[in-house]
């Protein structure tokens, strides 16, 4: 892992993996890894 990241990218990076493993979880781990793709969201894009 690149230690030079900032944490934008650590984030995008996580948001990227969280996707990959929505389409793979079973139903009782999606609203879990739901929750933490929105809150990554708003930290990316806060209001």
């Amino acid at each position: 892992m690149d230690n030079k990241k900032n944490p934008e990218e650590l984030l995008r990076e996580q948001m990227e993996l969280l996707a990959e493993r929505s389409k793979k979880c079973i139903d009782e781990e999606l609203p879990a890894i739901t929750l933490a793709m929105v809150e990554i969201y708003k930290v990316l894009n806060p209001l």
